[in-house]
């Protein structure tokens, strides 16, 4: 990863770089997420869940300090 990146949030409304979009969380149900509507997914960076349109990266949602608890 890009050191450009490193401890970098991201916001809804801004777009969530390629080198991310990897880390798809395919077990949603797991961490207490809703289903993601079709043409988005969830994707896990550092310690938030975003999601994210599929096609262009474009963030909907976030959900800040998912392992603090």
């Amino acid at each position: 990863m890009p050191r450009s990146y490193y401890n970098r949030d991201y916001r809804v409304g801004e777009y969530l770089p390629t080198t991310f979009w990897r880390y798809q969380l395919n077990d949603w149900r797991t961490y207490g997420l809703g289903y993601p509507p079709e043409g988005t997914r969830w994707v896990l960076v550092d310690n938030n869940i975003y999601l994210i349109d599929q096609y262009d990266g474009y963030i909907i949602e976030v959900i800040r300090d998912a392992w603090s608890w």
